[in-house]
Protein backbone atom coordinates (compact mmCIF):
# COMPACT_ATOMS: atom_id res chain seq x y z
CA UNK A 1 0.00 0.00 0.00
CA UNK A 2 2.48 2.59 0.85
CA UNK A 3 5.03 1.44 -2.16
CA UNK A 4 2.91 2.29 -4.50
CA UNK A 5 2.07 5.69 -2.45
CA UNK A 6 5.67 6.69 -2.55
CA UNK A 7 6.81 5.88 -6.24
CA UNK A 8 4.35 8.66 -6.56
CA UNK A 9 7.00 11.13 -5.34
CA UNK A 10 9.60 12.47 -7.51
CA UNK A 11 12.75 14.33 -7.49
CA UNK A 12 13.50 17.31 -9.65
CA UNK A 13 15.35 15.13 -11.65
CA UNK A 14 12.81 13.18 -12.43
CA UNK A 15 10.22 15.37 -12.92
CA UNK A 16 12.71 17.15 -16.02
CA UNK A 17 13.36 13.71 -17.44
CA UNK A 18 9.04 13.15 -17.12
CA UNK A 19 8.40 16.42 -18.61
CA UNK A 20 11.75 16.18 -21.11
CA UNK A 21 12.81 19.61 -19.93
CA UNK A 22 16.47 20.75 -18.70
CA UNK A 23 17.40 20.90 -14.81
CA UNK A 24 17.40 24.58 -14.94
CA UNK A 25 13.89 25.29 -16.35
CA UNK A 26 12.35 22.21 -13.66
CA UNK A 27 13.94 24.35 -10.77
CA UNK A 28 12.36 27.64 -12.49
CA UNK A 29 8.77 25.69 -12.14
CA UNK A 30 9.46 24.68 -8.20
CA UNK A 31 10.65 27.70 -6.94
CA UNK A 32 8.65 29.87 -8.66
CA UNK A 33 5.02 27.90 -7.46
CA UNK A 34 4.11 27.09 -10.74
CA UNK A 35 4.72 22.94 -10.17
CA UNK A 36 3.98 22.60 -6.49
CA UNK A 37 6.44 20.54 -4.51
CA UNK A 38 7.42 19.92 -0.51
CA UNK A 39 11.05 20.36 0.97
CA UNK A 40 12.98 17.36 2.59
CA UNK A 41 16.01 18.91 3.92
CA UNK A 42 17.46 20.95 1.01
CA UNK A 43 15.93 18.97 -1.50
CA UNK A 44 12.29 19.59 -3.45
CA UNK A 45 9.83 16.21 -3.83
CA UNK A 46 7.12 16.61 -6.15
CA UNK A 47 4.03 14.69 -5.99
CA UNK A 48 3.49 13.12 -9.33
CA UNK A 49 -0.27 14.59 -9.43
CA UNK A 50 1.10 18.08 -9.10
CA UNK A 51 3.09 17.16 -12.25
CA UNK A 52 -0.31 15.92 -13.81
CA UNK A 53 -2.01 19.17 -12.71
CA UNK A 54 0.81 21.45 -14.28
CA UNK A 55 0.08 20.01 -17.44
CA UNK A 56 -3.28 20.13 -17.47
CA UNK A 57 -3.58 23.94 -16.61
CA UNK A 58 -0.75 24.61 -19.43
CA UNK A 59 -3.40 22.61 -22.01
CA UNK A 60 -6.49 24.44 -20.89
CA UNK A 61 -4.70 27.95 -20.68
CA UNK A 62 -3.56 27.36 -24.13
CA UNK A 63 -6.88 26.37 -25.44
CA UNK A 64 -8.73 30.25 -23.96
Amino acid sequence: MYDDYYEEILTVQEMAELLKIGMNTAYKLVNSGEIDSFRVGNSHRIQRSAVTDYIINKRTSRKQ
